[in-house]
């Protein structure tokens, strides 16, 4: 629906996280793109939290809604369902957010589906077990008119799962490269982590690969979560820092010299790509997006996961060669400013709403 207002075609993004984690800062930084802004009058809806607070900060509209962290909630429906009903927007893009889909099939909106990652669709709060797998078959084929993949791998994984070739879309998740140009100098002798502290992520297999390095280098994690007091109790007695959750990326960048993403899943890898802006070398495992994000042997390195000796040989290489680390770190950077941003995101994204509007 165009609002009277603006003239312009109402977006509701739907997004179930409470904090800013990959799909939030997806949502964050689309949402406050310029020519997403000029084009379109924007709106979002989650849970209230870190995302909501930090969306208002941008002066992005936001409505509260119940089921924080949760794919699919009932109450989430309804009062999805009562909003879209009384905004009328034109195109609901749902960032996993099964309630958000499912709501504006009802409201008649036309529906993109973001998939950021390989977590299963149907969350532990639909209580239906046995049903799971024939839940996310038939919401991937008949609750979207386009499904956004954030990567090559993701879009493979849901074509696998019964999404239709011809309604998915690979749109890479991207950063808005300028604010990491001010980025101070690799720090030598420092590696970095960001991230949340999950099993997903793979700390622990960095932790093992400090074990490794024996000394030759100091580790900065950032971020929080569950897996928190295991971690420090692994890094005991070794060069590990845990510096909590971290607002202002860039700054946590300008402390390190390079950058570590040990996870053992990843849709995408959008930590890589800021990484990369700071001009830092990466090391990552080769799983899922991650692969299509750092270029092996140009902007860094891909290990398998799940290997701390690997992971510390590639980190240990880049200690011990300063100049293939600036080289590394400067490529990087002119991939993610050429492959990774947020304008091409914006402009991307843009096309396939002006493809479902003239629909």
């Amino acid at each position: 629906m165009t609002s009277a207002k603006s003239g312009k075609p109402r977006v509701l993004h739907v997004c179930s996280d409470t904090n800013i984690g990959g799909a939030g800062r997806y949502v964050l930084t689309l949402v406050t793109q310029p020519r997403i802004a000029a084009r379109y009058e924007v709106a979002v809806a989650c849970p209230d939290g870190a995302l909501a607070a930090a969306l208002r900060r941008a002066g992005v509209p936001v409505f509260l809604y119940p089921g924080a962290d949760r794919s699919l909630s009932w109450p989430a429906v309804q009062g999805l369902l009562a909003l879209m009903r009384s905004w009328r927007p034109q195109i609901v893009q749902a960032h996993g957010a099964l309630s958000g889909r499912i709501a504006g099939r009802l409201a008649g909106a036309r529906v993109i589906y973001t998939k950021h990652g390989f977590a299963s669709a149907a969350e532990a709060s639909v209580q239906i077990r046995e049903a799971g797998s024939l839940l996310r078959t038939l919401a991937v084929r008949h609750l979207a008119d386009r499904i956004v993949a954030v990567s090559v791998a993701v879009r493979d994984a849901l074509i696998a799962q019964g999404a239709d070739p011809g309604r998915v879309r690979v749109i890479h998740g991207g950063v808005d490269t300028r604010s990491y140009e001010a980025a101070q100098p690799p720090v030598p002798g420092v590696v970095g982590a960001l991230g949340r502290l999950e099993r997903e992520k793979g700390f622990d297999v960095l932790i093992a690969a400090m074990a490794e390095l024996r000394g030759e280098a100091r580790l900065l994690i950032g971020g929080d979560g569950s897996q928190r007091a295991a971690l420090e109790a692994q890094a005991a007695g070794l060069p590990v820092d845990f510096v909590g959750f971290v607002s202002d990326v860039p700054a946590f960048l300008s402390r390190i010299g390079i950058l570590a993403v040990p996870s053992r899943s990843e849709g995408l890898g959008l930590v890589a790509v800021e990484g990369m802006a700071a001009g830092r070398p990466v090391v990552a495992s080769c799983t899922g997006g991650l692969s299509e994000v750092v270029a092996h042997g140009e902007t860094g390195f891909l290990v398998e996961p799940e290997d701390p000796q690997a992971l510390a040989g590639a980190i240990r290489r880049l200690l011990a060669d300063p100049a293939l680390a600036a080289r590394m770190g400067a490529a990087g950077r002119a991939r993610a400013a050429a492959q990774f941003s947020a304008d091409r995101m914006a402009a991307e994204t843009d096309a396939l709403y002006e493809e479902l509007i003239a629909r």
